[in-house]
């Protein structure tokens, strides 16, 4: 409905938001569609920024670094030769996802607004498209959320010391107590605004985050099982390197992890002022891969001691690592740690996803920060409801599979994919290129190469990888 009544508003309207750099202020435009009259300004407001580069860069790798980094590149790494998977992924994660990044980054900060009117300001009938990638970021919230509860039920339960059974959670309806309350969270967070509220909480969220992985990372490596779990891990069985599906599933993990093709980079980037492109997208991208790579330092070590199935896959987090924190010495302390972790994590990277509908609604629509938050949150949760449902006692499903399972396929994966060809085809074909080389430091022959890959590479690449994802569902 929310969508809905946005799509309305803009057909009758035809609103848009330009930007006055020098003042840093923020117009916006109304024209009716059926007058011939010129712009009339209606508003002027002072648009968010962040505090600086260094806000800018914890709040973008909070983004990058969430629940998938740390328990899902493990497994897909173990699952897809070891450490012969490292080389796919760096190849698509430095020559597909970095100039992607960098795109969403120069995108935002060229046009100083968020996705919806920024695809209008390149071009009027755009704005459905910046829509599009609005709907999908909103859908993936939504079951997202759910994942991101169970993680607080947990951190809670080893904090607390009461155990707790997966099975028997996902038996109530507790699960739904916890959605509510994660949702909260995220929303107090974004109502707050980009520096006291996203800024402030990447700043205190991510060191710790770190510091407790480093600490998680070096017990682990003095447990009985980590010679063995460090070799499962990394071990490289060179062989898997001519399995196609190996390279999808690292073109695949290089999009999901980093957080691009989303929106959600062209928004921060939006209050972006100055700095250089390239490098600050460089540090994101080494800071979300070494943290993907610790959690399989920190991660395998335990299963092996705990003598576990280290292809428990999506499972690890929920039954397989709780199984272990219970087994092991000071396992409780442990446990709390490592959800308390993953729900920082968690956290940071759906007050990102929530940041794309409510900037949108504030820049396109003209809504105050408060009354966007409210909205979105409200749509979001509804959104979220029927994956929630489908881990609680009335276990909604969907020609027997959880409702849950079927949004992370359809928007988690091809709908994210679908977003990313968006940007990309947008950006890198219709924005321009002198606009585009203005943003990352000129048009030399490596910005040559740049649009070379942003126009043929990364779009083919996710072709390559939709089409890899429907197989890989068929088998």
């Amino acid at each position: 409905m929310l969508l809905l009544t946005a799509v309305v508003w803009d057909i009758r309207y035809k609103s848009a938001v330009v930007r006055d750099t020098r003042a840093g202020m923020h117009i916006k435009v109304e024209r009716l569609s059926t007058s011939g009259n010129r712009p009339r300004t209606v508003r002027n407001m002072k648009r968010e920024e962040w505090s600086s580069t260094l806000g800018f860069i914890l709040a973008s790798v909070g983004s990058a670094v969430g629940i998938g980094n740390i328990w899902r590149f493990p497994y897909v790494v173990g699952a897809n030769g070891g450490g012969a998977f490292l080389v796919p992924y760096l190849i698509s994660v430095l020559l597909f996802g970095l100039p992607l990044m960098v795109l969403e980054l120069a995108i935002g900060r060229s046009t100083g607004t968020s996705v919806v009117s920024a695809f209008r300001s390149i071009r009027q009938r755009f704005s459905a498209a910046g829509l599009v990638i609005v709907a999908i970021v909103s859908l993936i919230l939504g079951y997202y959320l759910v994942i991101t509860s169970w993680v607080l039920a947990y951190a809670l339960s080893f904090t607390l010391n009461l155990p707790m059974d997966f099975g028997a959670f996902t038996d109530s309806y507790l699960p739904l107590i916890f959605f509510l309350l994660a949702g909260l969270a995220v929303f107090v967070t974004v109502r707050s605004g980009v520096r006291e509220g996203i800024e402030r909480a990447s700043r205190y969220l991510i060191p710790v985050l770190v510091m407790i992985l480093l600490f998680l990372v070096a017990f682990s490596l003095t447990q009985p099982g980590a010679v063995e779990g460090v070799g499962f891990y990394l071990s490289p069985d060179y062989s898997r390197l001519t399995d196609p599906g190996v390279w999808i599933a690292a073109f695949g993990q290089a999009f999901f992890s980093l957080s691009v093709g989303m929106g959600i980079l062209l928004t921060y980037g939006s209050y972006l002022k100055g700095g250089d492109l390239f490098r600050n997208a460089s540090i994101i991208v080494v800071a979300d891969m070494l943290i993907a790579v610790l959690a399989g330092l920190m991660i395998f070590p335990l299963v092996f001691t705990a003598g576990l199935d280290p292809a428990a896959g999506v499972n690890l987090a929920f039954i397989a690592l709780p199984s272990a924190f219970t087994e092991i010495r000071f396992g409780l302390v442990l446990g709390a740690l490592f959800f308390w972790m993953l729900f920082a994590a968690a956290l940071t990277s759906a007050v990102s996803m929530l940041e794309v509908p409510v900037a949108a609604l504030i820049d396109s629509y003209g809504y105050p920060r408060k009354r966007a938050t409210l909205l979105v949150f409200a749509a979001v949760m509804l959104l979220g409801l029927p994956s929630a449902l489908s881990y609680t006692a009335l276990k909604l499903e969907v020609f027997g599979t959880p409702f849950l399972d079927l949004a992370d396929y359809a928007f988690g994966t091809i709908g994210l994919i679908v977003a990313g060809l968006i940007i990309s085809i947008v950006g890198g074909w219709f924005m321009g290129r002198t606009r585009i080389c203005a943003e990352i430091g000129g048009c030399g022959w490596q910005q040559t190469v740049y649009m070379a890959l942003i126009r043929y590479g990364v779009p083919a690449i996710l072709l390559i990888t939709l089409i890899g994802s429907f197989f890989r569902v068929t088998e």
